[in-house]
């Protein structure tokens, strides 16, 4: 019966990873403003989620310490922002670029775990930041200039500016861990939404007239597949497999997007950039299979 509910969640983890990485395809197909579809995935999404709980019977369950209210709607703007400028580097960038800088995350988090969560820095963890960091390097194109097709540095520090941002709600939902998984996304969720909302006005990008059927379709997906139904199956999976099962799954996701970036819209890497890719995904599974992973935090995933 164990083994069943495992392969279950495996499944359920490796479908919602799958979806995750499709996420920069939607948004390249989407004519809106990297705003507009932020705030628009992050205000659905919250709905369709609390619509889920609302089926299964459930309810939120808001924290009452007013400090950890404060930290979750804090939180909120982190998802924001790191939406906000992932979308900017899909944008301005390849998909495998900007994937391989937002997998920068657990640099970040590494860096200031022993500040903020109290934890190690071991030789291995500083290992595997110098792979990483040398890899993002060899990403970026900045040592053979012109050499990488379509990759500019602007989209590159967009991405890391994501991950950045990316990092520190991970860090924030380490804090939180009190609170119930579905309530904490759902609230930020539409926090996110929310908080972009006088932005997107204040540019005048908050406009969906020239959507048609189709565009309509994609971003309907956006919202209800790549958010609400993604972040439900990893929800459902995340209590019944070990967290060496969710390192190595959770590798789908850029490896997804790398290849959409080959083959839909034909970005390349140099092997420069091939190796520093390897560098990058290398370095982090060393980090997460090799010494304590931290507790997968499934908020502002793309």
């Amino acid at each position: 019966m164990r083994d069943d509910r495992q392969a279950r969640a495996t499944a359920q983890l490796a479908a919602s990873l799958l979806i995750f990485g499709t996420l920069g395809l939607f948004v390249r197909l989407t004519p809106l403003a990297p705003e507009t579809i932020a705030l628009t995935r992050g205000l659905v999404g919250s709905a369709f989620l609390a619509l889920v709980l609302l089926v299964r019977g459930r309810r939120l369950q808001l924290p009452e310490d007013r400090g950890t209210r404060v930290l979750l709607l804090v939180s909120g703007v982190a998802v924001t922002l790191n939406w906000l400028f992932l979308f900017k580097a899909y944008e301005t960038t390849t998909l495998a670029s900007a994937e391989l800088a937002y997998e920068m995350a657990p640099v970040y988090v590494m860096l200031v775990s022993p500040f903020v969560l109290g934890e190690r820095l071991t030789r291995v963890k500083v290992a595997c930041l110098v792979a990483a960091v040398t890899g993002m390097v060899l990403v970026s194109g900045v040592l053979e200039p012109g050499a990488a097709v379509g990759v500019t540095l602007e989209g590159v520090g967009l991405g890391l500016v994501s991950a950045a941002f990316f990092a520190t709600a991970i860090v924030m939902n380490q804090k939180l861990g009190g609170v119930e998984p579905y309530t904490k996304t759902i609230v930020q969720l539409f926090v996110a939404g929310l908080v972009l909302v006088p932005y997107a006005l204040s540019r005048g990008t908050l406009t969906f007239a020239s959507l048609g059927p189709r565009e309509v379709g994609i971003l309907a997906v956006m919202c209800v597949v790549h958010t609400g139904v993604a972040f439900a199956l990893w929800f459902d999976a995340l209590g019944s497999l070990p967290a060496h099962s969710v390192a190595i799954l959770e590798y789908i996701d850029p490896i997804v997007a790398l290849a959409i970036s080959r083959f839909f819209f034909n970005e390349t890497l140099t092997p420069l950039g091939w190796l520093g890719a390897v560098l990058v995904l290398g370095a982090m599974a060393a980090s997460e299979l090799i010494e304590d992973k931290i507790e997968p935090v499934p908020t502002g995933v793309a």
